[in-house]
């Protein structure tokens, strides 16, 4: 070991400068072998001549070298002072005297207080503790051993889950008869110092909202307690997985009747939420606080660590939290969060359950969901797309209101088991039972030039026995062919005359700016714009059956340019007479 002559500060032996004062060492001598006086390497273990251990000459002394640096270090050391590596064989504890009944710390006799945690000695002190001590890692938290009892009641079986800041355990209660618990731990020594109050007011809100909440679609808790920094919940156990993981392993969207069975649920708890008072504002909905019990589709909302209270007249929120692309704009600081924060929130975990499309791509611009998966029912698309917008006023105001959108008459639909009644196409209505099977029961034809040529789409359908089906279209642009059938499996071709559609017009939001340009575009520049229309099926015996049609008709390039040229100019003459208008006002005023 290389001793600085300066402050006396101990540095490896190879060191030529000195770690604390950074003053030139002086040259150290080579290490030499105690068997055969060779010169050694620093951190040798073993000698190049004789082969000899070196290890075995000074495991004898009263202070040991490190296997890394070779660096002196004291018997009872567990790390290096020097290059901070864990040693080889650390010496073992003493055999005499007691251990603390609280962390385990080997004791000296007679001792009245333990020298780690303070705690008095005096009762039971040399009685053995009940279960193994908690472990002292680096974090605090996630470490616990199975069978390890907290608070005498609850045994730990396995670790289920684990955070940055926590760890969630699968637990038994040993009061009521083995009850299978979740137990949520939080240590103060994973968070920073600066964090640490913010942290530790989350984790208790989140204890006492739960607490006094009763809702089916809710984990329940039953019990909080302390030990140390730790910190403890104890909630309901839910044997199922997160959207999120569920999300992870699709490879498509999942089907719009499951979907819209888990939004009336969601819709239901969050209008109970909302309900309360004062408002309990959620603020955090993702497919990863969102768990699916494996039994059946029931979902729990889980982790209320940012909810809050909504305050009457309060302009924004003490705290900014949330989740990127899920998060509103205003719960980024610019207004305080209210119900309409949850309801843009649930519309964009919809809009990613129904496209797969990740939220953060481009944080609150959504496409329309039928253009990323056209089996979703235009109903389904027009209300995420009004829970999305930017502007919360432009937002469902309620969660009651969000469901009427999404569900038409409110009406919430029953999915028990998924094993009892398998999901149907949500496109179209469903065929009698006996009579019509159209293939495909929804015709798409996608995006089309206005005036291109036209485009055929064909359709298949079972006809019942001795029946006969008339077809005809609701708008003039959509042509059947043929109109009657009477002969099975029998094709029938649907085609467009893209002369007669017509492009929408575009809209522009925003600032004074863009709605004054708005008010020309709209009257102007022509836009894409999705059309439906149907096709009805007509059987002898009086059943009629409709297939929806729906195609995005696009207007050419060229009348797009030559119409914005015409609005900027047209703009132009407004701001050049608006000058004029001014300049005589204000030469007027002058004179």
């Amino acid at each position: 070991m290389n001793v600085c002559p300066q402050c006396g500060t101990s540095n490896r032996p190879e060191a030529r400068f000195c770690r604390k004062c950074r003053c030139v060492l002086p040259a150290a001598a080579p290490p030499t072998c105690p068997h055969c006086g060779a010169t050694l390497r620093p951190g040798a273990r073993f000698c190049k001549q004789c082969g000899e251990s070196i290890g075995s000459v000074i495991s004898t002394n009263t202070d040991h070298t490190c296997p890394h640096c070779g660096a002196t270090v004291r018997q009872a050391a567990r790390f290096c002072p020097i290059c901070q590596a864990p040693l080889v064989t650390p010496p073992a504890p003493p055999t005499t005297g007691s251990r603390c009944i609280y962390c385990g710390t080997p004791t000296r006799p007679g001792a009245r207080f333990c020298r780690s945690c303070s705690r008095p000695l005096s009762i039971a002190a040399t009685a053995p503790p009940a279960t193994p001590p908690l472990p002292r890692g680096r974090f605090g938290t996630g470490e616990m051993l199975p069978l390890t009892t907290l608070t005498g009641r609850y045994v730990i079986m396995e670790k289920i889950a684990q955070g940055g800041m926590g760890a969630v355990y699968k637990a038994q209660d040993k009061r009521l008869q083995g009850k299978i618990v979740a137990v949520k731990e939080m240590s103060e020594s994973a968070i920073a110092q600066a964090e640490r109050e913010h942290v530790l007011e989350s984790f208790q809100r989140e204890a006492e909202l739960l607490a006094r909440l009763s809702h089916p679609n809710l984990a329940r808790v039953s019990d909080r307690f302390q030990e140390g920094e730790r910190h403890y919940m104890v909630m309901e156990f839910i044997k199922g997985q997160t959207l999120q993981k569920m999300l992870e392993r699709r490879s498509e969207p999942f089907p719009e009747e499951r979907v819209l069975d888990w939004a009336r649920q969601l819709c239901d708890v969050f209008a109970y939420l909302h309900d309360q008072k004062p408002k309990i504002i959620y603020r955090d909905i993702k497919p990863a606080n969102v768990m699916v019990l494996d039994s059946s589709d029931q979902v729990k909302l889980i982790d209320f660590g940012i909810a809050r209270f909504y305050k009457l007249g309060k302009k924004k929120d003490t705290i900014e939290f949330g989740t990127d692309g899920y998060a509103p704009p205003e719960q980024y600081g610019r207004a305080q969060t209210d119900e309409r924060a949850d309801i843009y929130a649930l519309g964009a975990m919809l809009h990613q359950l129904l496209t797969l499309r990740e939220p953060i791509t481009r944080p609150f611009h959504f496409p329309s969901v039928r253009s990323l998966n056209p089996q979703v029912s235009r109903q389904v698309d027009r209300a995420i797309a009004e829970a999305v917008q930017a502007e919360k006023i432009k937002r469902h105001q309620s969660m009651s209101e969000m469901q009427s959108a999404l569900l038409g008459d409110g009406a919430a639909p029953k999915q028990k088991s998924r094993k009892k009644k398998p999901a149907r196409p949500a496109a179209g209505p469903p065929p009698a039972p006996g009579k019509l099977k159209p293939s495909p029961n929804w015709v798409n034809f996608g995006e089309m030039l206005v005036g291109s040529g036209a485009s055929a789409q064909a359709l298949t359908f079972t006809l019942p026995a001795g029946e006969q089906a008339t077809l005809s279209a609701d708008v003039p642009w959509l042509h059947v062919h043929p109109q009657k059938i009477n002969k099975q499996g029998k094709k029938v071709t649907i085609t467009l005359d893209t002369k007669r559609l017509k492009p929408g017009r575009l809209q522009l939001q925003g600032g004074i700016i863009k709605r004054w340009a708005g008010l020309h575009t709209r009257l102007l520049v022509p836009a894409e714009q999705e059309i439906s229309a149907h096709v009805e099926i007509a059987l002898k015996s009086g059943y009629k059956q409709r297939i929806p049609v729906s195609v995005t008709i696009a207007p050419q390039v060229q009348q797009v340019r030559f119409r914005w040229i015409v609005t900027i100019g047209v703009m132009l003459i407004e701001v050049t007479v608006i000058a004029a208008v001014l300049g005589i006002v204000a030469t007027m005023l002058l004179l």
